[in-house]
């Protein structure tokens, strides 16, 4: 691979590995996807036992957590970029671009960052 087109799958912005769980649901066949494991306010990594299909949107439902310990709802329009099998436990690795969120949601993706970001 040429240093051109390796520069092509750098990162433009830093995922924020998460310290807790954040539950995620297709939110048009209210299937369980699995957790969020990174994210960041145009992608995010998800870990759980159903496979994607790469090149298909979804639209999520990530349940958040707040400042008074109960869960915050967040759709979200997603991408789906990749997805890689998790060895042999049956899990699957699930990369999204973010296509469509609102101030919002937005906003509670910065609170989750803050509340329990990790570098």
């Amino acid at each position: 691979m040429s240093d051109l087109s390796s520069q092509n799958y750098d990162r433009a912005l830093q995922r924020h590995t998460l310290g807790g769980d954040v539950d995620v649901y297709d939110s048009l066949r209210d299937v369980y996807l699995g957790r969020l494991v990174n994210i960041h306010t145009q992608g995010l990594m998800l870990v759980g036992d159903v496979p994607l299909e790469e090149d298909r949107l979804y639209e999520l439902d990530m349940h958040l957590p707040n400042d008074t310990s109960t869960k915050v709802v967040v759709r979200i329009g997603v991408d789906c970029l990749w997805t890689r099998s998790a060895d042999q436990n049956g899990k699957h690795w699930t990369g999204f671009t973010i296509i469509d969120l609102t101030p919002q949601a937005a906003e509670e993706i910065h609170k989750l960052i803050q509340l329990w970001g990790q570098s």
